[in-house]
């Protein structure tokens, strides 16, 4: 009898459960800031709350796994190998996040912060909480960077508005629709 309690609740469980805990709050709370993000500027994006909030527990469940689950005799096999996997997934799925639309490449914040929120996951499995807590504070700072320094981002959009119509002569000469042709 003891042999199968200890096969459903090994002494590592409550250490398991709290580092996947603390990947899904840490998901969670980026999925949210970029949920409040899109609502702000009247966006709908496909990641949001749900897809980082899974990103980084699935992330921690890889590293548990090559942690607890792939060990013999007490012997770690290379725990390294399974985190270079999710590492790869996760290029896969960010790839599928950036867009290519008018000329102008659309996703790239989202992809990144996936990357980043693997990165967390896989900290958390590691029991690297400190680190974890820290790379998930920095992430959601960049990530709410446009609310803590608005004026910055006003700046820049008002910049950019300015330079649009010393652009528009040339699109124009380039598309032979020029004014010179009618002197």
């Amino acid at each position: 009898m003891n042999v199968l309690l200890s096969t459903f609740f090994p002494p590592e469980l409550p250490v398991i459960l709290l580092r996947l805990f603390l990947a899904f709050v840490a998901g969670a709370i980026m999925g949210l800031e970029r949920e409040r993000f899109n609502k702000d500027v009247h966006r709908t994006k496909a990641a949001g709350f749900r897809t980082y909030s899974l990103v980084c527990f699935g992330s921690c469940l890889f590293g548990l796994a090559s942690i607890y689950g792939f060990s013999s005799n007490g012997t770690n096999n290379d725990p390294g190998r399974v985190a270079a996997q999710v590492v790869t997934g996760m290029g896969f799925l960010g790839a599928g996040a950036i867009m290519k639309y008018n000329g102008e490449v659309k996703g790239l914040t989202t992809a990144a912060g996936m990357w980043v929120a693997s990165a967390i996951g896989l900290l958390f499995s590691a029991g690297m909480y400190v680190t974890a807590i820290l790379a998930a504070f920095f992430a959601y700072l960049v990530l709410d960077f446009h609310r803590l320094f608005p004026h910055l981002f006003t700046f820049l959009k008002d910049k950019h508005v300015e330079d649009e119509p010393a652009e528009e002569p040339v699109k124009k000469a380039k598309a032979g629709q020029g004014g010179d042709e009618d002197d």
